[in-house]
């Protein structure tokens, strides 16, 4: 499962056309949160023992304390500080990327869709924290912007679910709360063996309707003052949401391989990004 969805994107084109947009010492920041990010994401994902990926994020752990009392021993830390200090990063966002993470060596399964948001928060509510910090924002109250990162980062991740049943049965996790199964009247014996009838379709509708919610959740937090500043948010939204509809619209061919959308669909989505956030759409 991809962890670090706000980061990882930044190499993709999916956040590529909104930096175009930041200046240079922004993208820079944005480039050492992204390799933070990165190094914690693939201790859980590249395969290790389980007691070895701990043992890393154990240490990362310390690590992260030693770049909030001004003493980073790790080369990315080190390149980290400075953005740390001009952007005034806090620190539980670091931290809580771990706890996330820990979250995939400890659980195949999430019972309830608390569970899975206190994933997403790890993995991607914090991501989004650091993010806004460092994109800007003037108007939004402070509270209601960590809304914005978290509700966005749970809108994000939740897609990524989606999109990536049948490649997280393959790593044996399902992160499909076990709840949301039952209500759908679906099983996870049914959803191991790639069982794609009427129960399946109505928990795909569910989990892409608790997404489409958390998209509208972020979008009304936001005083549309500041939308600019927060557009290459709306950029990478935008094409998510895209890719969230044609999932939904092409009836959720989730169990095997995984969809896309084209280039030019990517580039058509971050131009309505773009009048979004200056007040046209």
């Amino acid at each position: 499962m991809n962890a670090t969805t706000w980061t990882r994107q930044a190499r993709g084109s999916s956040f590529s056309l909104g930096f175009l947009f930041l200046p240079a010492d922004k993208r820079r920041a944005l480039d050492d949160v992204y390799a933070y990010c990165r190094l914690i994401d693939d201790i859980v994902d590249d395969g290790r023992p389980r007691a070895q990926a701990a043992a890393q994020l154990d240490w990362w752990g310390g690590e992260v304390a030693r770049l909030f009392g001004g003493r980073p021993t790790h080369e990315v830390t080190r390149r980290l500080l400075p953005s740390v200090e001009r952007f005034a990063l806090p620190r539980w966002p670091f931290d809580e990327m771990i706890r996330g993470c820990r979250m995939d060596l400890d659980a195949a399964s999430y019972e309830t869709i608390e569970d899975l948001e206190s994933y997403m928060r790890g993995v991607a509510g914090s991501v989004g924290e650091l993010a806004v910090r460092i994109f800007g924002w003037r108007r939004t109250a402070p509270g209601a912007i960590e809304g914005f990162a978290r509700d966005f980062g749970y809108a994000f991740q939740l897609t990524n679910i989606i999109r990536d049943v049948g490649a997280d049965l393959e790593l044996g996790r399902v992160y499909l709360p076990g709840a949301d199964l039952r209500r759908a009247g679906y099983d996870g014996e049914r959803l191991r063996a790639r069982v794609r009838d009427d129960a399946f379709l109505r928990l795909m509708r569910l989990e892409y309707e608790r997404a489409k919610g958390y998209y509208r959740r972020a979008r009304a937090l936001v005083d549309p003052a500041d939308l600019p500043s927060l557009l290459p948010a709306e950029v990478m939204a935008h094409i998510y949401e895209g890719l969230l509809d044609q999932i939904a619209a092409r009836g959720f061919p989730v169990l095997s391989g995984k969809a896309r959308l084209t280039p030019l669909r990517k580039a058509a989505l971050a131009g309505r990004a773009w009048l979004h956030c200056h007040g046209v759409l």
